[in-house]
């Protein structure tokens, strides 16, 4: 074998090693990420209330009479929204709020008995202020 042939074959071998490794340690990086639990994840999005936030439509600076018609537009969506938000809070809050429920059992068995009285506490204080929202449990 010509030093030529030797040399990019050994080319080959250290670029395949070296995707290689850095497949495996991406799986390896990829298998000790976590996913957010979800209760962490409703509870970022129970904050933001989006009381502050303007709509996007108001940022364009529509006219009055732009405004009117969008408003009419927005009002006759929001009933929609409003209908089938009820319609799926009758088909599937019961569930969810069994999955929650459920999973917060669970979690408490992991806690001593005092941790389990803390997260108890805690669940029950942000439950109250979701109710004071007015906001579906989630």
């Amino acid at each position: 074998m010509s030093h030529g042939a030797r040399t990019r074959l050994v080319t080959v071998f250290v670029l395949v090693a070296v995707f290689s490794s850095g497949l495996l340690l991406g799986l390896a990086a990829d298998a000790g990420l976590v996913a957010t639990p979800p209760t962490e994840v409703v509870m970022v999005d129970a904050e933001d209330d989006g009381e502050d936030r303007v709509p996007m439509y108001q940022q364009i600076g529509p006219t009055p009479e732009q405004s009117v018609i969008i408003d009419s537009i927005v009002a006759e969506h929001r009933e929609r929204m409003d209908s089938l938000h009820a319609v799926f809070r009758a088909n599937y809050d019961p569930q969810f709020r069994a999955i929650v429920e459920e999973t917060r059992e669970e979690i408490k068995r992991v806690f001593t008995p005092e941790q389990a009285a803390r997260y108890d506490s805690l669940t029950q204080a942000r439950d109250r202020e979701r109710a004071a929202r007015n906001m579906p449990e989630r």
